[in-house]
């Protein structure tokens, strides 16, 4: 080992040492003193209780978050159940320089949720799950990250995992993007989601992603677009289909201090890009490829008490036309209604509570509620 990797070594040892991660953020520079690191993220607690008239939740998912496709639908009993889980808590590391007249960055980023290793019986040990591993080299970014679709900067402020899931376009997934100042474009990786084919990765050409961004001291407006192929090749079968996308999603500020966050997605055969897995892309029909259609919008208004507190009322609702012939068990339309309160005692620490009212129905019309109410403290370093 030279003296220089052991050199770089030592400072990082020294910085963790120094610096708890539960405490604050942890900064610092390789040995040459031109790579700056740093090491975030938050811990987080969330207590969820869950209440259900059509049976219990069944996806271990939907206990942690909300997931729009778990609520419950049909004749079962009513059902309450108290969720503790601190699964949300994240880690990220980053890494930037600058090389030859060139910007270069790293980040890489993990949590909790959605990994089925480990139970609730003993030691609640569960694997680290990857969200974010990408670097950016000037304009050019290679990795795993949001969807060039997607409107982060449109999400409202929430106390769950995500808020209004059914209503947005949210997804993470491999992908090359072209930034050129306020216009992005993307290609990503091609996954199909068809009710009827057991077989999704099949893709042979790139998702084609893009958006537009307008922004000014009133906050931003941004136009989103997709277009991506869809294909079966199982058997006999060898199809492809068109799907496409089209959505505007912005942050408007409202006085000095509140805003109002929206997007508003149509698309036809864009199944997968929203509500978390609540809409397919299509659907086999005679072994043809019908594109499955749906809306997905959602608005919140943000308002701010004072230096330490804020609240936010949310509604998201996704409406799906799924094509005629289409079984019965598919999603026809699901929506939520939240309300929420943080408080932060100091600059770092958030406490919150959230009241949510969700709704699913399925094409068949089977149909079902759940009440949530979720309490979170969260530190962020």
């Amino acid at each position: 080992m030279t003296p220089k990797h052991i050199t770089l070594k030592t400072t990082i040892a020294a910085a963790l040492m120094a610096t708890p991660l539960a405490a604050s953020a942890v900064s610092f520079k390789d040995s040459s003193g031109t790579i700056d690191f740093s090491i975030g993220g938050f811990a987080k607690l969330s207590a969820i209780y869950s209440d259900t008239d059509s049976g219990p939740i069944t996806n271990t998912l939907g206990r942690n978050i909300y997931l729009p496709s778990a609520t419950p639908v049909g004749n079962g009993d009513d059902q309450q159940v108290l969720d503790l889980t601190a699964r949300e808590s994240r880690i990220n590391f980053k890494a930037k320089t600058e090389k030859d007249g060139h910007k270069i960055g790293m980040t890489l980023e993990i949590d909790f949720l959605g990994t089925s290793d480990g139970n609730e019986v003993v030691s609640n040990s569960y694997a680290p799950r990857l969200r974010h591993f990408f670097f950016t080299f000037d304009n050019h970014l290679f990795g795993q990250t949001w969807s060039t679709f997607q409107d982060v900067g449109a999400l409202a402020e929430s106390v769950d995992f995500l808020p209004a899931p059914e209503g947005i376009v949210f997804i993470r997934q491999a992908q090359y993007r072209y930034t050129a100042g306020d216009l992005q474009i993307g290609l990503e990786n091609p996954e199909n989601w068809i009710e009827g084919n057991s077989d999704r990765d099949v893709g042979v050409m790139p998702d084609i992603t893009a958006n537009y961004k307008i922004k000014g001291d009133w906050g931003h407006m941004r136009i989103n677009g997709l277009v991506r192929q869809l294909v079966v090749d199982e058997g006999t079968i060898d199809e492809t289909a068109t799907g496409y996308g089209i959505g505007l999603s912005g942050k408007i500020k409202v006085g000095s201090t509140d805003d109002i966050r929206f997007s508003a997605t149509y698309g036809d055969g864009m199944g997968r890009y929203t509500g978390l897995g609540l809409v397919k892309d299509g659907v086999l029909i005679n072994d043809k490829i019908e594109t499955v259609s749906n809306i997905a919008a959602n608005a919140s208004f943000r308002h701010v008490w004072n230096a330490k507190s804020s609240s936010n009322i949310i509604y998201s609702l996704s409406d799906i036309d799924n094509p005629d012939g289409s079984p019965g068990t598919l999603n026809k339309s699901a929506s939520s209604l939240t309300v929420n309160y943080l408080y932060r005692p100091i600059k770092n620490v958030t406490y919150g509570i959230m009241l949510m009212v969700a709704d699913r129905e399925l094409e068949n019309g089977d149909d079902g509620k759940m009440n949530r109410v979720q309490a979170s403290a969260k530190y962020a370093f």
